[in-house]
C-alpha cells in the first residue's frame, strides 16, 4: 500500500457581539480578544462552518518525503 499526504482546507466564520463605543474599538477589542484568548466580555454569538474543501494529494516516499 502507498502513502499520500492530502490537504483539506477547512474553515469557520464566527460572529461575535461585545459593547463598545465606536465599530473601531470593537473591531480593536474583539481582535485584541481573539488573537491572545482572553475574551474578556466578548460573547460569541454564532459559528458557521463551511464545507471541508480537498486541496491536493502527493505521492509519498517510503522515508516519508513528497514525491514529485
Amino acid at each position: 500500500m502507498t502513502y499520500y499526504e492530502v490537504r483539506v482546507t477547512q474553515g469557520h466564520v464566527d460572529y461575535y457581539r461585545i459593547e463598545a463605543n465606536s465599530a473601531e474599538e470593537a473591531e480593536q477589542l474583539i481582535m485584541t480578544g481573539v488573537t491572545s484568548g482572553i475574551m474578556g466580555n466578548i460573547e460569541l454569538n454564532q459559528t458557521i462552518k463551511r464545507s471541508p474543501k480537498f486541496d491536493y494529494a502527493v505521492q509519498l516516499s517510503p522515508e516519508g518525503e513528497v514525491i514529485i
